[in-house]
């Protein structure tokens, strides 16, 4: 009877309604009790961090929801073994099918935080061109190059970068693997077009450097594991074949990455007011690369076939294309490395060029370093990480209670294993993943943009791997190949960036 008494009294104020007092007997109460108690632990606690945004795009409104937040990685028994941090755009008002569009950097061990911040995010920092400084308070404007408004953006930060953390130790080697980043990039995007209903959303990936790698990785898998298809790949300055870079004295006896350089070093050349002068850089590119197929190619095949005068006039031929002087090419017979190249351009004046943007000039003490600071983006870079963190806390409301995030994770790049199964040893090849997977899926189109000045993973190795990729004719409409008069970070250069935003809205209209 007591207890009657009590829980009657704890719902009498639940029986006023509109000001009258309403008899409740035991049942009623019980009924009253159990829908105010479900009722308040019914509504589950939004695991993310949503804000709203407007902003003006060629002078029209865009209204869009920023989405901040994790998402968890399970294993095949359906164990959690990390969360992958992700960073959502999506325009307000539209459908589910409204195409999505996952990003990630490269590196591997890269984050996707200057992506954000400095190129196709809807907000971005002011270029330097534009009159940012490398020096707080940092300027962060309304993009107008956004490609928010031609799909939704996800940015995604691998495992152990950014945010995105695994769930114990053991399973790092797990993730700093380029089959075990392919399950994992997989499994989130699984994840995503469950939690936000987008399976029907045409989809897109954009990757950048090494990530070229993994979107290609990622188109097969995807179709292989989940059934899912996509629309498009977007490959900025890709590193599709590592037998075409350049890959230090273990691989010196292999020319290939030698051969596909020398276009960029022409440009360059050109660039700094050396090489061929009379050409506009679109000729001298040209002339490189029939320099590269016709003359550089059979000597490297075979050097001994040329006499004394012979090598003597091909090398001054070789160092007129690319500046270098000709004892320079002497002395290494015309096996010019990105680090030979980069150090011996200005050596005579103590300087070097940058080989993620030959563009740059920069100081150095001594000209014979192994190693040395690139000078690429060195009026720029500084700005990123602080502007990115205040921009996540102060427009986004994100502030996580990790240490800090991480922008590159040095872990994940020194401890990558490269192996793939279809390339064990430790130059990976993902050719033939995109031939698979365009050959499944042959309405998917390749966008591939590529620097005139990026040393580091040269237009001319692009060329190449897409020429190589053995597709019939018919295939030629699938792909959407762009130049840009920049580095390796071409969307780091307005110029570009504007350029890049015009091809992609022809590469969604398709």
């Amino acid at each position: 009877m007591f207890f009657r008494s009590f829980l009657l009294s704890l719902l009498l104020p639940l029986a006023v309604f509109h000001g009258e007092e309403q008899e409740l007997d035991f049942e009623q109460a019980i009924k009253a009790l159990l829908e105010q108690f479900c009722g308040a632990h019914s509504k589950a606690v939004d695991p993310f961090t949503r804000t709203s945004h407007e902003i003006d795009v060629k002078g029209e409104k865009l209204s869009y929801t920023a989405i901040t937040g994790k998402l968890p990685q399970y294993s095949t028994s359906g164990t959690v073994i990390g969360h992958l941090f992700f960073t959502a755009y999506l325009k307000e008002h539209t459908h589910s099918d409204r195409p999505v569009t996952f990003i990630f950097n490269g590196g591997p061990g890269a984050s996707s935080l200057s992506m954000h911040i400095a190129s196709i995010g809807p907000r971005r920092l002011l270029f330097p061109e534009e009159g940012q400084k490398t020096l707080p308070p940092y300027q962060i404007i309304d993009n107008p190059e956004t490609l928010l408004d031609l799909s939704d953006l996800i940015l995604i930060d691998p495992i152990g970068t950014g945010y995105s953390r695994a769930e114990h130790e053991a399973y790092k080697p797990f993730y700093h693997s380029v089959e075990g980043d392919l399950a994992s990039f997989g499994e989130f995007i699984r994840m995503f077009c469950i939690t936000f209903k987008r399976w029907n959303s045409p989809k897109y990936l954009m990757g950048a450097s090494y990530g070229t790698c993994r979107a290609c990785g990622l188109a097969e898998s995807l179709r292989n594991s989940w059934g899912i298809g996509l629309n498009g790949v977007i490959l900025l300055s890709p590193a599709l074949d590592f037998s075409t870079l350049g890959l230090g004295t273990s691989h010196r006896d292999l020319p290939l990455s030698d051969c596909l350089c020398i276009p960029t070093y022409a440009a360059t050349a050109w660039y700094h007011g050396r090489g061929i002068q009379d050409k506009t850089l679109e000729e001298v590119v040209d002339y490189a690369r029939r320099f590269v197929y016709e003359q550089y190619a059979p000597v490297m095949m075979q050097p001994s076939r040329l006499n004394a005068d012979e090598k003597k006039a091909f090398y001054q031929s070789f160092a007129n294309l690319i500046g270098l002087p000709l004892e320079t090419v002497q002395r290494y017979e015309a096996r010019i490395s990105e680090h030979l190249y980069t150090t011996e351009f200005f050596a005579s004046e103590r300087k070097i060029i940058g080989g993620v943007d030959s563009r740059y000039i920069g100081d150095v003490s001594t000209i014979d370093k192994e190693f040395y600071e690139d000078p690429s983006y060195r009026n720029f870079r500084p700005a990123f990480y602080p502007s990115f963190l205040h921009y996540m806390q102060t427009e986004l409301n994100t502030d996580l209670p990790f240490p800090h995030y991480l922008s590159f994770s040095a872990e994940s790049f020194l401890q990558w294993d490269f192996s793939t199964y279809d390339s064990p040893a430790d130059l990976p090849n993902f050719l033939q993943r995109l031939r698979r997977s365009l050959v499944d899926n042959p309405d998917m189109k390749v966008f591939v943009g590529s620097g005139y000045y990026d040393i580091r993973t040269p237009f001319g190795a692009a060329e190449y791997s897409l020429d190589h990729l053995a597709l019939p004719p018919a295939y030629q409409k699938n792909f959407q190949v762009e130049y840009y008069k920049a580095g390796h970070g071409f969307i780091f250069h307005l110029d570009s960036l504007r350029k890049f935003k015009t091809d992609l809205t022809s590469f969604y209209g398709k």
